[in-house]
């Protein structure tokens, strides 16, 4: 039989054809306007959805759209929004225009006079808009549809105006005195009447949930104004005054009802080193507020004051108030000597043996450390207070939405010193009984860590040494594992580093406690607490058997446990195709999942309607934007689209991604990689190749990455757009073998693409950042198959390494060699030769692959001068290789205007060892000191001639005007 094709269809692929061709490359001027979606939002009625649509530089937008009829509003320049609890109204910030503020800060203009926010009120029912300018904040109440609250900007100074006719040198216009008042208006606005009321001299506010109260302090004016805390009763119109002449309030805490009040109040002045802070408490019917705790009140320790640092909070019965104390700041003679003058004091840090913490960890640590308060519980009836945490036991787990009577508390000061070469230490728990404050040990040296069920009448906990779940029954304190005996493993099956695997979690209770869910790779399991009834596999083993990961989704967000009555919803990912999606389950008896949807997409998190049952989520492919859609359920009937973001990728060559498969050469298994390829590919063609690794990244291949300036690893589209395929190959490590593991993926990874055939073998490259820097430094010792690398923030000497120290976390780098990531699984002195047989700097003679490094003079992950080790041997053996250093900046690059230069340089390196380009200026002829900030060298040279091409403009320099 032939196959007869139309001469529309031929015209049809023609088009198509030619379209794909005519696309354009990506460069590194789209980033400024490339826009994402931020935001989402959906009405608690689920007739309006909202979003933010953001460029990455410059100003966006909201829009409100009916889900129903498509009625779309946009409104410029939003930054925080929220629907009103009736979904009859939205309310948003609007930014300052972009380019009008960045006008000024060019003319240095002051703080105080740049363009402040501005409020936008839209009332979804009739488009009505209402805008306020000089806004500083809104508070919404959770639970009433009638109120909202603003604060306003400081009014600006204005001069007084001139009578017509008036001279300069007529008399002055007389000036109101000036208020001393730090605040400025609060508006409690009604959006039933558009009535407001107005409050003067406002620093801090609070609307309850209920919208029956506005909590605020004033600041001080004058004699006659001193500064207070007032409550406005919404119903009554009535202002109460509940304190008032004292200089510092702080921290407002109301109960659910809104009927209660906590805050913190002191006589010392806001300036003072040393203030003694009061606990106020007012009640609704009350005349004012009242001491509840201070420095005299019973409970406290000797020499201990109430903290202004904690957070008050009442139970949600609000009976109970928990909030902190802490030691009295104590005066040392040194400290308070002055007859030494600063240059007579030593500066020094003494590192002890026996420190628990060691001495970056410390300073990192230490206004925390300083500002340390201890939990106590106050009955609010008795208005008994009792100490619950102190010095000898820190960390108190308080649940706020039951009345019980203990609290669960942890304590890891005997195993501290440990922490400076493991991560993972184990703890003491503690019941803490609620009425005396009395500790009683229920779990020495725990490895896991203990969670408390709603209930309240067990606690559970993993332990990563046994592998297995446990459970304690808090009533009788016995302790049972809960998963001895079940044929799968409860520990990470993929789990490949010497520290111990952790868990797939807990997806968590039925209601009263009745049952325990537990995840395994797979499936879900439902547990009896009390052990009559054995552990049954609730999705009936359809998991594992089908290689589909299922995690139990929930949609309400004041969900207290897992509904056994009805169908739940669980989301799904196959483990091998990456397909996702979603499955119903009824996790009261074992019975296979019914699928509700199963697609190559990637979808993200499901935000269902608070009074509805519409849901609104986001699905991409790495060829499709993440555009947002809404659907009537989350069984996905009534799906519509409601964005179109991705409309702006259509002018550029794109690309597809695709799932490969190859074998390590460890033990033959069959893993997979990521290949990316340009969306006009052409397999007659041979195309320059990047491999990118990390360790396992598979499951990213719906993801649909933004063009965008690299923070420190090649940008997929910008190369796979401009001509490059790109591989990602999962990486699985042997212990104490790293190097080798990297090795034995990456080289067989990237020669399974070689063997397609459409692959130019004398111009592939590889990039990593961090532990895939490192790979990077180690793997162009053991080959010579790529023509270029990049390794950013490379570890080449790991005996060096080893004994440093992070300074972003104040930790020794210890932990990382022996059990996480470096996966040696021992120290230097038990296993030496593995330090040294895995670290590249013993091997520089070996590289022959053009490096170009990044590594920034303020890493805190890993150290500066491991670059500078790197960059040193390759310098001394003159090898081809560039270091760039980024002052100022961390591991990663935070800056925008680094990150832009780093994505040139890094596209510049590429396309010269991969395409033949001509190298920049800073490649050819580096960037002397001399000309630091003058020039950025990213011209194209002639080498031929050594001149420099064109005009030697840069996109930086044309920002900023300087070419």
């Amino acid at each position: 039989m032939k196959t007869k094709i139309s001469l529309f269809s031929i015209f049809m692929l023609l088009m198509l054809f030619q379209a794909t061709a005519q696309k354009k490359p990506l460069t590194h001027d789209v980033y400024d306007d490339w826009k994402s979606l931020a935001s989402t939002s959906i009405s608690n009625d689920g007739n309006w959805a909202a979003y933010r649509i953001d460029p990455q530089v410059g100003d966006g937008l909201l829009e409100v759209k009916n889900v129903n009829n498509n009625k779309t509003y946009t409104i410029d320049r939003v930054g925080r929004f929220s629907f009103s609890m009736n979904s009859d109204f939205v309310v948003a910030t609007v930014n300052p225009e972009y380019e009008k503020e960045r006008a000024l800060k060019l003319k240095k203009t002051t703080s105080a006079k740049m363009p402040k926010d501005s409020l936008f009120i839209l009332n979804l029912k009739n488009g009505e808009i209402k805008k306020i300018a000089r806004v500083k904040n809104f508070q919404f109440p959770n639970e009433s549809a009638e109120w909202m609250a603003y604060l306003l900007e400081k009014p600006l100074d204005e001069k007084p105006k001139k009578e017509e006719g008036e001279k300069a040198d007529d008399a002055k216009v007389e000036k109101k005195p000036k208020s001393k008042s730090e605040g400025s208006e609060l508006v409690l606005y009604n959006f039933v009447s558009g009535n407001e009321n107005r409050f003067e001299g406002v620093m801090e506010y609070s609307i309850t949930d209920k919208g029956n109260f506005l909590y605020f302090e004033k600041d001080e004016a004058d004699s006659l104004n001193p500064a207070g805390v007032f409550a406005f009763n919404t119903k009554t119109g009535k202002e109460i005054t509940l304190n008032s002449g004292l200089k510092d309030y702080k921290r407002f805490s109301t109960t659910e009802d809104g009927e209660q009040l906590v805050f913190f109040a002191t006589n010392s002045d806001k300036k003072d080193d040393d203030k003694y802070f009061s606990l106020m408490y007012w009640k609704a019917g009350n005349n004012e507020a009242k001491i509840i705790a201070d420095t005299t009140t019973a409970g406290l320790a000797t020499n201990w004051m109430i903290s202004d640092n904690s957070n008050p909070r009442f139970s949600e019965s609000g009976k109970r108030l928990y909030f902190g104390t802490a030691p009295r700041p104590v005066k040392y003679a040194y400290e308070e000597d002055t007859t030494l003058l600063d240059s007579e004091r030593p500066a020094v840090d003494v590192w002890s043996y026996n420190d628990p913490y060691i001495q970056p960890m410390q300073k990192l640590r230490a206004n925390r450390d300083r500002n340390q308060s201890f939990d106590v519980v106050m009955d609010l009836k008795s208005m008994k207070m009792v100490q619950l945490g102190t010095q000898y036991l820190e960390s108190i787990y308080i649940d706020t939405e039951n009345d019980r009577d203990f609290v669960l508390a942890a304590d890891d000061r005997s195993y501290r010193i440990q922490s400076t070469w493991d991560t993972q230490q184990p703890r003491d728990y503690y019941k803490v009984d609620i009425n005396t404050g009395k500790a009683k040990l229920l779990m020495a040296a725990g490895q896991g860590f203990m969670s408390l069920s709603p209930a309240g009448n067990y606690l559970t906990w993993y332990d990563p040494e046994a592998e297995d779940w446990f459970l304690m029954d808090v009533a009788t304190e016995t302790t049972r594992n809960l998963t001895d005996g079940i044929a799968v493993s409860f520990a990470n099956e993929l789990h490949d580093s010497p520290s111990m695997a952790g868990s797939y979690g807990s997806a968590g209770w039925s209601e009263k406690d009745a049952a325990f869910f537990i995840n395994d790779r797979y499936d879900i399991w439902k547990i009896d607490p009390k052990g009559k009834i054995a552990p049954e596999n609730v999705t009936n083993g359809f998991g594992r058997k089908n290689l589909i990961t299922f995690r139990y989704q929930s949609l309400d967000r004041d969900e207290k446990f897992i509904d056994m009555k009805a169908p739940v919803l669980l989301s799904a990912m196959h483990e091998w195709t990456m397909q996702d999606g979603f499955y119903t389950a009824n996790l009261s008896k074992a019975s296979n999942p019914t699928k509700v949807v199963m697609e190559d997409v990637s979808f993200g998190r499901l935000i269902k309607a608070k009074d509805s049952d519409r849901v609104i989520f986001t699905k991409s492919t790495y060829e499709d934007f993440g555009e947002l859609y809404v659907a009537n359920s989350y069984k996905m009937d009534g799906l519509k689209k409601l964005t179109n973001v991705g409309a702006q990728e259509d002018p550029y060559n794109w690309g597809t991604a695709e799932l490969i498969q190859f074998n390590s050469l460890e033990d033959g298994e069959e893993m997979q990689a990521i290949l990316y390829k340009p969306e006009n590919f052409d397999p007659n063609k041979k195309y320059p190749m990047i491999v990118y690794f990390y360790e396992r990244r598979t499951n990213s291949l719906h993801s649909h990455p933004s063009p965008a300036p690299s923070a420190s690893t090649i940008n997929i589209p910008y190369y796979v757009s401009n001509d490059y395929l790109v591989l990602v190959p999962d990486i699985k490590y042997q212990l104490g073998y790293p190097g080798p593991s990297a090795y034995n993926h990456v080289v067989p990874a990237t020669n399974a693409v070689v063997n397609m055939g459409f692959v130019d073998k004398d111009k592939m490259a590889i990039q990593g950042q961090s532990w895939g820097g490192y790979q990077v430094a180690y793997l162009v010792t053991k080959t010579n198959m790529f023509a270029a690398g990049g390794a950013g923030a490379p570890v080449v000497n790991m005996t060096s390494a080893y004994g440093g120290v992070r300074w972003g976390s104040g930790m020794s780098r210890m932990f990382q060699y022996e059990k996480t990531q470096s996966r040696l699984g021992g120290t230097l002195w038990e296993t030496p030769t593995r330090y040294i047989d895995n670290s590249p700097l013993f091997r520089m003679d070996e590289v022959n692959t053009p490096l170009f490094i990044m590594h920034n003079d303020e890493d805190g992950a890993v150290p500066w001068y491991q670059g500078i080790e790197y960059y040193m041997a390759l310098r001394r053996l003159q090898k081809p290789s560039w270091l760039v250093v980024y002052n100022g900046e961390d591991h990663n690059l935070v800056q925008r205007k680094n990150r832009v230069d780093l994505s040139i340089r890094m596209g510049q390196f590429f396309d010269h060892y991969l395409k033949g380009a001509p190298m920049p200026e800073w490649m050819a002829n580096g960037l002397p000191a001399t000309l630091k900030g003058k020039t950025l060298g990213y011209e194209l040279v002639d080498e031929t001639k050594n001149t420099v091409e064109g005009e030697g403009a840069s996109l930086m320099q044309e920002k900023k005007g300087n070419k």
